[in-house]
């Protein structure tokens, strides 16, 4: 699909910034079942599954990394969270991919149901010992359970009509569940000086698997309007600031890697409550590769 076909607007009715014509079901079936994965083991696209994909020392290391920074974070703001909440404590892994995070999940205690479409990503998450359904309606149709929690870990920029995923959802969780939502932020400040300086098409804009663009303000704005309550964010390492500094990652997968293990080394040298309150306060400026919210359903009616 060709770059020049698209153009980004700005939703009219949320906010964010999406494709423009939306890609049909159609052309997005062929792209994900003949090149997507092509593209993840290339280094094309979602780096960090494209990492996990390859194992050995590599998977070894993402895993290690994300088990101790992200993925500690997620677990540690939801077990304060949910601290009231009768255990045990139910958690909907929609995307769950190949099921390492919501396998980590299980070991700390949680039940973990997964979602994936994907085949083969699918059958990689059933090996860990998860349960993993193909669809949101197949999972309803099965499971008699509400569930605490529904993460969404790179999810939302792939889904044509995010608006209608996250009402599907609602058969599945009470008032109060949390979701917690994980996207990049595109189209933040660090990232227009950026792409001043390096001037070129937008790198961060993928054709045609990504086909919405949120970052921090558009995501909330985006949660409530659809009556969820914000109730912390976080941001992560600004990748974009190694450009700033002259280290030229995008297209250069060598520069990549080496950007990525200093963010790595950073990252775990940092006490995990420091490195939480300074994602957060990157998150308060829009600052960060990537948005990552926790926000509260609110099922009753609005007055």
């Amino acid at each position: 699909m060709k770059y020049e076909n698209y153009k980004i607007i700005v939703d009219p009715e949320y906010g964010y910034r999406r494709l423009d014509p939306m890609p049909t079901k159609e052309e997005l079936d062929e792209f994900y079942c003949s090149k997507y994965y092509d593209l993840v083991a290339a280094g094309g696209r979602a780096p960090e599954l494209g990492r996990l994909i390859q194992g050995g020392e590599e998977a070894t290391a993402e895993l290690t990394w994300l088990s101790q920074t992200l993925w500690q974070d997620i677990l540690d703001i939801l077990n304060e969270l949910c601290k009231s909440e009768t255990e045990p404590l139910w958690l909907l892994d929609m995307g769950c991919g190949t099921g390492h995070f919501a396998h980590y999940m299980q070991k700390a205690g949680w039940k973990v149901i997964g979602v994936e479409p994907a085949k083969e990503a699918a059958e990689i998450a059933r090996s860990l010992g998860l349960t993993v359904f193909s669809s949101v309606a197949e999972c309803c149709s099965v499971v008699n359970q509400r569930f605490n929690v529904v993460t969404l870990l790179n999810v939302l920029e792939h889904v044509p009509d995010a608006a209608a995923l996250l009402g599907s959802l609602l058969p599945l969780i009470e008032d109060k569940s949390i979701i917690v939502v994980r996207v990049p932020n595109d189209f933040s400040a660090i990232q227009e000086c950026a792409h001043k300086k390096m001037g070129g098409r937008p790198w961060w804009i993928a054709i045609p698997d990504h086909v919405n663009y949120f970052n921090f303000d558009s995501l909330v704005q985006f949660l409530e309007r659809l009556n969820f309550q914000v109730v912390d964010m976080l941001g992560d390492f600004p990748m974009e600031i190694f450009l700033l500094f002259g280290d030229v990652y995008v297209g250069n997968p060598r520069v990549g890697s080496q950007c990525h293990k200093k963010r790595i080394a950073f990252e775990l040298s940092l006490p995990p409550e420091l490195r939480r309150n300074l994602y957060r306060c990157l998150a308060r400026v829009g600052m960060g590769r990537d948005c990552t919210v926790f926000a509260k359903a609110s099922l009753s009616p609005r007055k």
